[in-house]
């Protein structure tokens, strides 16, 4: 879910409630939503508000989650949190630039809702093991293209396990489904992709591939078991998109 000013988009909290439950008529049982990101401004009381609509309209029984897209000050973000808490959201996303580490320190003490990061500042496994020595999220969260490939991902998953310390995977592909799959503690979700009513995530996902991981009537991933990633590439449309 991005928000947006398209009155048959993500223009309103009732309009982010619309999609919500969308969602959870085809099955989904978690939903994660993104706010008003650039060239909007910060809002943290609009965000709050599709946040709020979302949980009235699907039920206490769905997990939710706010990606916020680290643009907001501390103040702005520990009010947004609070709130957040208040409607038992599952955790709290990159609400502030994951370049200043001691905001996210100062926020994960003072908000009750655990803070995850983080997700894509640079720095691979190494900027993740600073972040873990100063207790500065209580979820890590890593995603094979963050990293920089599959090799350092396991790395960082490997760590957040020593640490006991639980993660998230970031991204909606192949190789983090094997990554969150691969895992000693699996993270709990797998991240789909479908941002907003108007986007045909079904169409245009991977248009080079004959299939991609989709979920069955209970909402579950199933991850590929042919050999390698899984992947079964349509020839057919690489050979008709070639260029000279």
């Amino acid at each position: 879910m991005v928000g947006d000013d398209d009155p048959d988009g993500l223009g309103s909290p009732e309009a982010y409630a619309d999609f919500a439950a969308d969602l959870v008529d085809r099955g989904f049982e978690a939903i994660k939503l993104h706010g008003w990101m650039p060239p909007y401004s910060a809002a943290p009381d609009r965000d709050l508000a599709a946040c709020r609509a979302v949980r009235e309209r699907v039920g206490p029984d769905i997990d939710l989650m706010l990606d916020a897209f680290h643009y907001y000050s501390r103040t702005e973000a520990k009010r947004l949190g609070e709130g957040l808490a208040e409607l038992d959201y599952e955790w709290f996303e990159e609400p502030m630039d994951e370049h200043s580490m001691s905001s996210y320190e100062w926020l994960t003490a003072e908000l009750e809702i655990p803070v995850i990061g983080p997700e894509t500042v640079e720095g691979k496994m190494q900027t993740r093991a600073e972040w873990l020595k100063r207790n500065i999220a209580d979820i890590g969260r890593v995603g094979v293209f963050d990293v920089g490939g599959i090799t350092p991902a396991k790395k960082t998953t490997n760590l957040y396990e020593a640490f006991g310390v639980e993660c998230e995977v970031h991204g909606c592909d192949l190789p983090n489904l094997h990554l969150l799959c691969s895992m000693p503690t699996p993270g709990r979700y797998f991240e789909y992709g479908l941002l907003h009513p108007k986007y045909d995530y079904e169409s245009w996902a991977h248009p080079w591939l004959n299939s991609h991981p989709s979920p069955d009537a209970d909402g579950m991933i199933h991850v590929p078991d042919e050999p390698g990633l899984g992947y079964d590439i349509d020839w057919s449309f690489v050979d008709a998109h070639r260029i000279d």
